[in-house]
């Protein structure tokens, strides 16, 4: 057992916060024969989604900011998507709809009796070939209807596959991609900007941001209700950390989150991708106070830890400690 502060963090991101490195491997690995199955299946199908080129790996485990345990994948499978265009629905500002405008597109057979592709018809044919890909235990469609999720048989992690169709601009780049929303249509993501975001947070704080995410995400998840969504809490997190001092270690930034943190949880926080809507528009102002308050107890509880750890006492401060992170932050001794 550890007899030191550092020691107990040292220990505590190995045996309980961070994902292990040959689990990391073996993940990436999966995912890479994964898309080699998905490229199987549309050279020996047609009725499969014509693919264009790679895949594009999202989420908390592609930003290496994803905790044990290693539960799920998140896998952007890009689509053909010539002979469409994008038409923004008159109910919202954030919905489209996808038209095809040729024939002959390769998105042709999943438009519905308008002429519009239907995005859960997609989902349901990647679902029915994954299915018969004997190495797959299980493939189904999301709760949320925004992904086809495929059970393994030999690994405890799932896969969310996203079907995408990449919009280009005059140019011919990329600008962003239309994923499924869940009824049918379309909505605008580009993982490569949360990508570049949390990025360049890093380089301003080398080796120490993408642990210290890690321990406040740990905090969201195990050791306080309500709990926010991992992506809008990854987002308060970037807020926080883009203009502060540089990181030194992981307790004095963790204080430092939990007293900055609450100015940026009660103001409305956009999109960081500028395509979609806040990212706190679900949250009401009663689930924002109690995170907050929760913020400023941890707060409280770090900055006995601190006062602490400066008198060598490091005994009471992993008590502290432990009362910021719960039972699974070691004891000492």
């Amino acid at each position: 057992m550890p007899y030191t502060v550092w020691g107990a963090f040292d220990k505590f991101r190995k045996d309980t916060v961070d994902l292990d490195a040959d689990i990391t491997k073996k993940a990436r690995t999966s995912r890479d024969y994964l898309f080699d199955q998905l490229n199987i299946l549309a050279r020996n199908h047609s009725g499969f989604p014509r693919l264009a080129g790679d895949y594009l790996s999202f989420g908390s485990f592609a930003r290496k900011a994803k905790i044990q345990p290693l539960d799920d994948i998140d896998t952007l499978i890009i689509l053909k998507g010539q002979g469409t265009r994008e038409v923004q629905s008159p109910s919202s500002s954030f919905i489209h709809w996808l038209e095809v405008t040729d024939r002959l597109s390769p998105l042709f057979i999943f438009a519905n009796e308008y002429g519009y592709v239907n995005s859960t018809k997609v989902l349901n044919r990647i679902k029915i070939y994954l299915s018969s890909v004997s190495n797959y235990k299980q493939a189904e469609i999301k709760k949320t209807m925004q992904a086809v999720t495929l059970n393994l048989k030999s690994y405890p992690w799932v896969f969310d596959i996203v079907p995408a169709v990449p919009v280009v601009n005059g140019s011919g780049k990329i600008v962003y991609y239309l994923i499924p929303d869940g009824l049918g249509n379309w909505i605008r993501t580009d993982p490569r900007i949360d990508s570049k975001n949390i990025t360049d947070v890093s380089v301003k704080h080398p080796n120490k941001f993408l642990p210290t995410i890690r321990l406040l995400k740990y905090w969201n998840f195990r050791t306080h209700k309500p709990r926010l969504s991992s992506y809008y809490f990854e987002t308060l997190v970037i807020k926080v950390f883009q203009n502060s001092a540089q990181i030194n270690d992981f307790p004095q930034a963790i204080k430092y989150f939990f007293d900055n943190c609450p100015y940026y949880l009660r103001t409305s926080c956009p999109d960081p991708k500028g395509l979609g809507p806040n990212l706190d528009a679900s949250v009401d102002s009663s689930t924002k106070e109690k995170v907050a308050k929760a913020m400023s107890e941890a707060s409280t509880w770090a900055g006995y830890a601190l006062m602490y750890e400066a008198q060598s006492k490091h005994d009471e401060a992993i008590y502290w400690w432990q009362r910021v992170f719960g039972s699974q932050f070691p004891s000492y001794g």
